[in-house]
């Protein structure tokens, strides 16, 4: 087992995120059936929507969180909490064991979720990337984020191969970037990881399917370092009542 990416198995059927999300959706978008589908709907797309997938590639960090799939989900998020609910149940119940020292953790207020459609990366290009074929290769660090968070990524549907994200095994391992693993990921399951320290990146997504999911970062609060430190892409400080909240 790699203490910097674990894989765990939770009850998908009793954190149900996908029946909510599926039911939001489609008052959003009649024509609407499922997640892993949704590159579907592109042709009926109001004009001004479609512009974001008319790009060759989002910039990272800038507008590749411009996509109307991904704001559809925030408006759900702040204005209906049963989302939220179901969130912070899901911490509670799954998350925080796995801190069994800690009193309190640290966790991302508002999770990121990530749309994978077939023919493009989830994250835009960043100039530094080495090859035509490697979209956004970073850590997580490099964005100011506090060197004691975790990532927990969680999927709304199937993660695989090009749909998935590529990850360095371990910190500083000087890990050939063409020998990156995916995370592969069912419905059931999740992964505790450190990206914070591990570099990482998406390809463009060659399967037929697109990947949904979200994640999450968490801080044990015993390793909690009151900081000035403010995220580059969200403008927002990590700090209790900011970017993270008590759980």
């Amino acid at each position: 087992m790699n203490k910097y990416h674990t894989k765990y198995i939770f009850d998908n059927n009793k954190y149900n995120f996908n029946e909510i999300l599926v039911n939001h959706y489609k008052k959003q978008f009649p024509s609407f059936y499922n997640f892993k589908n949704i590159h579907k709907l592109l042709n009926n797309l109001k004009d001004d929507d479609k512009i974001f997938y008319s790009k060759s590639s989002p910039i990272f960090g800038v507008n590749d969180r411009d996509s109307i799939f991904v704001k559809t989900f925030y408006n759900f998020f702040d204005t209906d909490y049963s989302f939220l609910k179901l969130y912070l149940n899901f911490i509670t119940d799954n998350i925080k064991p796995l801190f069994p020292k800690e009193r309190y953790i640290l966790v991302q207020k508002t999770p990121n979720i990530r749309f994978q459609l077939p023919g493009y990366s989830n994250i835009g290009k960043l100039d530094s990337d080495p090859y035509d074929w490697v979209c956004g290769l970073h850590k997580d660090r490099q964005f100011n984020h506090p060197k004691s968070e975790w990532n927990f990524i969680l999927p709304i549907t199937k993660m695989y191969k090009t749909n998935s994200i590529y990850y360095e095994e371990n910190p500083n391992s000087n890990q050939r970037i063409e020998d990156y693993k995916s995370f592969d990921l069912n419905e059931n399951e999740f992964y505790k990881t450190k990206l914070n320290s591990c570099y990482h990146y998406n390809k463009i997504n060659l399967t037929n399917n697109t990947r949904v999911s979200f994640d999450f970062r968490v801080i044990p609060k015993s390793e909690f370092k009151n900081n000035k430190l403010t995220s580059t892409t969200s403008n927002v400080k990590f700090i209790p009542g900011k970017y993270y909240m008590y759980i």
